[in-house]
């Protein structure tokens, strides 16, 4: 999906671990969707969120992932809320790396290459709908 970040989102499932240095926390979250400039994931606990904070991430399935981003955005989310979904736009001054520009290039066209066009249709309708 294209949107006003200007980067298509891929919606993935992907395990991350997540560190804010400053308040010396550090949990584990799931990836939902993801792009060349930032992601949308899930923590496994509360924590005082401030915008523009400085959050690190890594992850074992992705090592190209850019590993620090700013808190855009964030809500509580569930079971009693207590955890968190969050938006994270990656540092600017950070040139992408290209093996991380690569990895999302690789997955875009695993989507674009599905043998199964209703999938493709579904998922794109579903994007646009966001």
């Amino acid at each position: 999906m294209i949107n006003n970040r200007g980067s298509f989102r891929l919606r993935k499932h992907i395990d991350v671990v997540w560190s804010v240095p400053e308040e010396k926390i550090e949990g584990a979250g799931k990836i939902f969707n993801i792009s060349l400039s930032g992601i949308n994931f899930e923590t496994d606990k509360l924590f005082q969120p401030d915008h523009g904070m400085t959050v690190c991430l890594k992850s074992a399935q992705i090592s190209a992932l850019p590993s620090k981003g700013k808190l855009v955005w964030f809500k509580r989310v569930g079971e009693n809320r207590s955890h968190y979904q969050c938006g994270i736009r990656f540092l600017k001054d950070m040139d992408p790396d290209p093996q991380w520009v690569q990895w999302m290039d690789e997955n875009i066209l695993k989507l674009a290459d599905t043998g199964d066009n209703k999938i493709l249709t579904r998922y794109l309708t579903s994007e646009e709908q966001s």
